[in-house]
């Protein structure tokens, strides 16, 4: 675990007391071990939203459009420190991950690597690995059928990532997926194998081989394909939503966005003194000029 992570998970916790049952460590900055200068992304898990929020109208917008996003920083050794953090209660967690979920915002996140920096307790310990656990069945029940027997645990991973990356605004480079799948191929291969072997899905392991078939045909695909694109539309809104409501919670949110945007497509954009003032007013015109330059599909 990255020192500068369990920093900023305990400043969290302090700011927020006991009303934080969990955080969960995720993102790119796990992924590569790289934290220095970096903004690192913390889930923060609550019981109750109005406990966690000091002000009722927070509680009831992070219930309405889960989660609330915040920012927080801190100075250590003369560097800057620095996360955002998603507020989603256990519920919702249980809520976004089951087998029926519909969205991919958390499953497809938590499909790949995270770490518990802190549980409360035990009970709470074993209620977000559960969630892990059926987030990862969750994208390998989702993207199956859009598959053509057989296929390979690389196949199925990098169309799941693209799949899910395509139901939000995302500045990723074309090849994101394939570069998730190739960080910890190890990881993921082992995790289709395990739920081959449990027979709770249509996959199915060839002996010897790290192949895999799905039972279903054109019709199942079809079925799926529609699906996927009915989160695009419903995710895509809700995205939009949510960076509508950020610019509210999370201060600096504007230029932290662009940051973002420059990091994964090499597109700058400088917003002026209005567009930060007025983030809202400003989106329309920031996202078209974005569209035009390709930084976000």
């Amino acid at each position: 675990m990255p020192t500068d992570a369990a920093i900023l998970a305990d400043r969290i916790r302090e700011t927020h007391g006991t009303a934080v049952a969990g955080i969960v460590f995720y993102g790119s900055c796990l992924r590569d071990g790289v934290t220095a200068g970096r903004m690192l992304d913390f889930y923060v898990l609550t019981e109750s939203y109005r406990a966690f929020h000091r002000r009722a109208v927070w509680a009831w917008l992070n219930r309405l459009l889960p989660p609330n996003v915040y920012r927080i920083a801190l100075q250590r050794d003369g560097q800057v420190l620095q996360a955002k953090y998603a507020v989603v209660s256990l519920d919702d967690l249980d809520r976004w991950t089951a087998g029926h979920a519909m969205q991919p915002y958390l499953w497809g996140r938590f499909s790949q690597p995270c770490a518990l920096v802190y549980a409360r307790d035990e009970q709470v310990r074993n209620h977000v690995l559960a969630a892990l656990r059926h987030s990862v069945e969750r994208m390998v029940a989702a993207t199956l059928p859009l598959l053509q027997s057989p296929f390979d645990a690389a196949g199925l991973w990098t169309r799941g990532f693209q799949e899910s990356y395509r139901t939000e605004l995302r500045a990723e480079r074309a090849n994101r997926a394939t570069t998730i799948y190739a960080n910890a191929p190890e990881r993921y291969d082992r995790l289709l194998a395990d739920i081959a072997r449990s027979g709770r899905s249509t996959l199915v392991g060839h002996e010897g081989q790290a192949r895999y078939s799905t039972a279903g045909g054109r019709p199942a695909r079809l079925r799926a394909w529609l699906t996927w694109r009915a989160r695009r539309i419903i995710g895509r809104t809700f995205h939009i939503l949510r960076l509508v409501k950020a610019a509210f919670t999370f201060a600096g949110g504007l230029d932290y966005l662009l940051w973002k945007i420059e990091q994964h497509s090499g597109t700058r954009l400088e917003p002026t003194t209005w567009q930060r003032r007025h983030p809202i007013l400003a989106a329309p015109f920031l996202a078209l000029k974005l569209f035009r330059k390709g930084a976000v599909r």
